[in-house]
């Protein structure tokens, strides 16, 4: 892509520069078109992994539902002006707890790609999960095309199930995995194939303190945000089931010899600090980590067993506190089949959740 700045080159929206628009803003009106569904649901419906869907049917429920707005800028819609209201209006809008748009999604991919898939979520089109289910019990959801695995049946879910079993082809240029991309930045990037990159100098780049520097009954380690053991992206923590699996509230997973370092033995309390914030959890030592890493898993929620923190006094944070984003070049990509930007998806590395923290014992009494 010829860089058109400092040259004679022409700057091309879509080409060698962002696609530009106009948008005009009612600033007046955000309240309104926040706590409601908007028009362009009906004319556009919604696109999620490159499927569009018509909610229409969707949109006429909550309506029902909820009621309408009798007037302002919302007038005629839908209402989402409360919790609960915004809640039910997000099962209506996914396949997975919305059987009719599971079916619609998966006849779209039919005809585009020519396998059978549709019979994934048939007989299930007039089933809806509802906030009220919800909250009653955990509930099993619908096969959707918003998703690449399969719990048809009773299955458990694994990614590319559909890809595998169905031959439906991947979201790349060619329709197959791909492990070498050719795009130039890649290649300058020297990325081109999977290799091995090491992690970051964070001291050298952002002053963070050094890995294994140790403090009294401190040490500074790569702390590391994975996906929860045990949930995606929320969980019902305080489940009694839930509660038998971990350790009833927020927790730090730490290798047994940086455990040992600063004193600290399984399920005691530490803290983790950096200049983004702090995270009050339990120490879970264990040998599957290798020394100088903490890893904390994501999705921990502030419902169980979180104590003040000594460092501010305040309630313990969540384990977002100490984490920022970093952004990879490569990142940046667009408009290359399926190395585009797309909101929350700014992958393919987890450089995003790479930080230093220096995690310390703390006092073994807590004050809630």
């Amino acid at each position: 892509m010829p860089d058109w700045k400092g040259t004679d080159l022409p700057a091309v929206p879509g080409k060698n520069l962002p696609n530009l628009m106009i948008v005009e803003r009612d600033y007046t009106a955000i309240v309104d078109k926040l706590t409601s569904v908007g028009p362009l649901a009906d004319r556009l419906g919604f696109t999620t992994k490159n499927v569009t869907f018509d909610v229409s049917h969707a949109v006429d429920r909550l309506a029902q539902l909820h009621g309408v707005f009798d007037s302002g800028p919302a007038e005629g819609r839908p209402a989402i002006d409360t919790d609960a209201r915004m809640a039910e209006a997000i099962l209506t809008f996914s396949g997975t707890t919305n059987g009719e748009l599971a079916t619609q999604g998966f006849r779209t991919l039919e005809k585009r790609t020519g396998v059978k898939l549709a019979d994934l979520s048939e007989g299930s089109e007039e089933k809806i999960v509802t906030f009220a289910q919800t909250q009653q019990a955990p509930q099993p959801v619908i096969t959707s095309p918003e998703w690449s695995g399969s719990e048809t049946g009773g299955r458990r879910y694994a990614a590319f199930t559909i890809n595998t079993e169905r031959m439906k082809p991947w979201h790349t240029l060619s329709g197959r995995m791909h492990f070498f991309l050719d795009h130039d930045w890649m290649i300058d990037a020297g990325e081109q194939l999977p290799i091995y990159r090491p992690p970051l100098d964070m001291g050298r780049m952002y002053g963070e303190p050094d890995v294994g520097a140790r403090g009294e009954r401190s040490i500074t380690l790569r702390y590391l945000t994975v996906h929860n053991k045990w949930s995606i992206h929320s969980e019902y923590q305080d489940n009694l089931f839930m509660l038998s699996l971990g350790r009833g509230g927020p927790q730090a997973w730490l290798s047994v010899e940086d455990a040992k370092a600063i004193d600290v033995k399984d399920n005691e309390w530490v803290e983790c600090t950096n200049a983004n914030g702090v995270f009050v959890a339990r120490a879970v030592v264990t040998h599957k980590l290798p020394v100088g890493i903490a890893y904390v898993q994501h999705a921990q929620e502030r419902t169980i067993d979180v104590p003040k923190s000594e460092a501010t006094g305040r309630r313990g944070g969540i384990h977002n506190s100490v984490t920022r984003i970093l952004l990879k070049p490569t990142h940046l990509i667009g408009g290359y089949a399926h190395q585009a930007y797309a909101f929350n998806y700014i992958g393919p590395t987890g450089v995003n959740r790479d930080i230093i923290s220096t995690i310390r014992k703390r006092s073994q009494e807590v004050q809630y």
